[in-house]
């Protein structure tokens, strides 16, 4: 009987730690819930919402039947979701990669100590608070074949025109471009964040070692910005896969259909086309990607972390 007591009282003791700890923050926990209510109307509602779509073939004129995966087998069999799918892995991948890069360079630049540090700051972070569609927009001035500031530039110099947003291998470059101007800002400030909380005392004692500048931030503090360059890839990474507005507003996803994202087809077959159950099959490919990403670097940051 002691021995069974015994072996019950962990259990027992368990119980009323977490029955006390719900009792000490239970204000805590009726502040949060509204949030949470919230969170669920505006987020979890709508994505199950569009699964059940997904599942059905209703359109504008349909008031739609249950098909199963009937959609999801038509996308596989529907080139411009092959092309757009390969697109955004592309897109995704190489603007990621490359704002991480950048970013951690100004960042590195932003964190000396020079005159006129702030201003530089200020400079910087300038896109990253501009809209997305204005942003485009005024790229696509910048970027016009025949009147564009940029290609004035290159015929006065002596070169020959660039066919930045009619031809599909420049249109991607620019797409590319313009979306790693408007979000290397965003990453340096996270970058600059992380460098300017690194223990002084560990780079001291590098520097008191005899390990120069180059040494000293490939073997220290890029080490020690693991979690920091890990959080930018997560959420650059989901950003990306999402990106919509920028395209969007720079060529359409075009010429033909060469910038075309599955976020740009969604919308398409959404809206345009108002096809809501196919549409809806391509929005869960979308959440599946940033989700699949979103769970990638949240393990690895996990496993930094411990």
């Amino acid at each position: 009987m002691a021995q069974a007591e015994s072996a019950l009282s962990p259990t027992r003791s368990r119980t009323r730690h977490e029955a006390g700890f719900f009792a000490k923050y239970w204000m805590a926990y009726l502040l949060v819930l509204p949030a949470i209510i919230v969170r669920f109307a505006y987020t979890i509602v709508p994505l199950f919402r569009t699964l059940w779509l997904s599942l059905t073939n209703m359109s504008i004129t349909n008031p739609g039947e249950f098909v199963g995966l009937r959609n999801y087998a038509m996308l596989f069999q529907d080139e411009l979701f092959i092309n757009s799918l390969g697109w955004t892995a592309v897109y995704t991948i190489s603007a990621t990669l490359i704002e991480t890069a950048l970013g951690l360079a100004i960042a590195v630049l932003l964190n000396q100590k020079l005159r006129g540090q702030s201003t530089a700051i200020f400079i910087v972070m300038l896109p990253w608070v501009i809209a997305p569609m204005l942003a485009s927009n005024v790229w696509k001035l910048l970027l016009y074949d025949s009147t564009g500031i940029f290609n004035q530039t290159l015929t006065v110099a002596g070169f020959s025109r660039v066919p930045w947003l009619s031809d599909p291998f420049w249109a991607r470059v620019s797409v590319t471009l313009v979306s790693v101007w408007k979000n290397v800002a965003w990453v340096s400030l996270i970058f600059l964040a992380g460098l300017r909380s690194l223990p002084k005392e560990v780079l001291e004692a590098a520097e008191v070692d005899g390990a120069g500048p180059f040494t000293r931030f490939f073997r220290v503090s890029l080490p020690l910005l693991q979690s920091t360059t890990l959080l930018i890839l997560l959420l650059r990474g989901m950003g990306e896969i999402q990106t919509f507005e920028q395209i969007y507003g720079l060529t359409m996803g075009g010429p033909g259909t060469s910038t075309r994202t599955l976020a740009l087809l969604a919308y398409e077959r959404f809206f345009t086309e108002f096809r809501y159950g196919y549409g809806s099959a391509v929005n869960m490919w979308l959440f599946l990607f940033a989700a699949l990403v979103g769970f990638y670097y949240s393990w690895k940051l996990y496993q930094a972390a411990r």
